[in-house]
């Protein structure tokens, strides 16, 4: 993945790079410690079961319309070649309807080419970025039919 000039975005998509995510989850977490707010953070996986490869136009496709599906305040970044992860900040009760708007999108893949699974946590009490993703990566995935 290449990153734009000034380093905060993935230069394909337009999501937010890891080093830039890194750094607003560090800044999320401290956040919801200090104000005693919730945060969530959710992984979406989009891949296409008939092929190994995903294509650039599915990858595009799915960035720009997952774009327009989250809030400003939410954190998208382009982990991987099909990954992405979201800081939600307002914890369960912005996961859920978020959640209901990308299962009811149909937008999200091109031709229905694509599926989609996500998983979701929720940070707990003085946890940091390394634990709360350690349990981000072991979350059961959930396909989004």
């Amino acid at each position: 993945m290449l990153y734009s000039h000034d380093g905060i975005h993935d230069s394909q998509t337009h999501l937010s790079s890891p080093p830039y995510f890194y750094e607003q989850l560090r800044k999320e977490m401290a956040l919801s410690i200090r104000k005693n707010s919730p945060l969530a953070l959710i992984k979406v996986i989009f891949d296409n079961p008939e092929s190994e490869q995903i294509r650039a136009a599915d990858v595009l496709h799915f960035s720009h319309e997952l774009t327009a599906l989250t809030r400003r305040e939410d954190c998208v970044a382009r982990l991987g070649v099909n990954e992405v992860v979201i800081i939600v900040p307002g914890g369960q009760s912005e996961v859920e309807p978020f959640l209901n708007r990308l299962m009811h999108a149909t937008s999200l893949t091109v031709n229905h080419t694509l599926q989609i699974r996500f998983a979701r946590v929720q940070a707990v009490a003085q946890e940091n970025e390394l634990t709360i993703l350690e349990r981000l990566e072991e979350a059961p995935l959930l396909s989004i039919d």
